[in-house]
């Protein structure tokens, strides 16, 4: 698995394909920017690219440096960007730390608004349609608290899966008590805690989890964990709902639109 992450990357010409697709899927958004790639001087041992000016987001985030509101601003902008490439375009960037985050202006729009600039696209996510609605619907079942549902939905996407139906039944069950253990229903604002406790019941239970499952995963605890630093009383929720129910209506499924009626 290690070796088909990396050897890819050896080729820059596929970072330079990721820059077009996220450059693509964000093509109307004036407050996301990835650098663009240079065709004619890129090849398989070198990329040449647009330079980046601005200052990476741990900088933006200085106590004192800006005010509440620009942090707000910047905490949106960069979890729903996150939000957008997970639960939309099945394209999320897989290496973000703070310092491939850079903040400057757009300055080709009325205002100078600010800009998230996301570099170093070489690593990405991608899980195609059938893992997508797998992973939509075990976010949907986590909203709803169905943890029975969502470890059920676990198991059946996991390939090689070495659990016994008595190690699949426990896990199923820690799921569920997990949920119920979180009586404010708080499943995507502390992505981090669950991701946790289900990779301790996986391993408990021999539950192979998809990988694309934990890496979306890791990419939104990132995020949340940046965004928590600019603006700490960032709703999550309020973000990241209607992506699930635009990804949901796009793969035909309509039942947490129903459970939150």
């Amino acid at each position: 698995q290690f070796r088909d992450i990396m050897l890819p990357q050896l080729d820059l010409r596929v970072e330079a394909n990721n820059l077009r697709r996220f450059m693509r899927d964000f093509e109307n958004d004036p407050s996301v920017e990835f650098p663009t790639p240079i065709e004619d001087l890129t090849s398989a041992n070198v990329l040449v690219e647009s330079f980046i000016h601005g200052e990476t987001i741990l900088e933006f985030c200085e106590d004192g440096k800006r005010t509440m509101k620009e942090r707000e601003v910047l905490a949106k902008i960069g979890l729903e960007t996150v939000m957008k490439m997970i639960f939309l375009y099945d394209f999320v960037h897989g290496d973000l730390h703070p310092g491939n985050i850079i903040v400057n202006k757009n300055t080709s729009v009325k205002g100078d608004p600010w800009r998230l600039n996301m570099i170093d696209c070489g690593l990405v996510v991608e899980m195609g349609e059938q893992d997508h609605v797998n992973l939509v619907k075990v976010l949907g079942a986590f909203i709803k608290r169905d943890g029975i549902l969502a470890g059920e939905l676990m198991i059946d996407t996991a390939k090689k899966c070495q659990a016994s139906s008595m190690d699949m039944e426990l896990f199923c069950k820690g799921i569920q008590k997990i949920c119920d253990d979180d009586e404010e229903n708080n499943f995507l604002e502390s992505v981090g805690d669950y991701l946790a406790d289900i990779c301790y019941l996986a391993c408990k239970h021999k539950v192979k989890l998809e990988a694309s499952f934990i890496n979306a995963a890791l990419a939104c605890e990132i995020m949340e964990g940046i965004a928590s630093k600019l603006y700490p009383t960032l709703e999550v929720q309020s973000i990241a709902l209607p992506l699930v129910f635009k990804a949901e209506t796009m793969h035909r499924l309509n039942e947490t639109f129903s459970f939150l009626k």
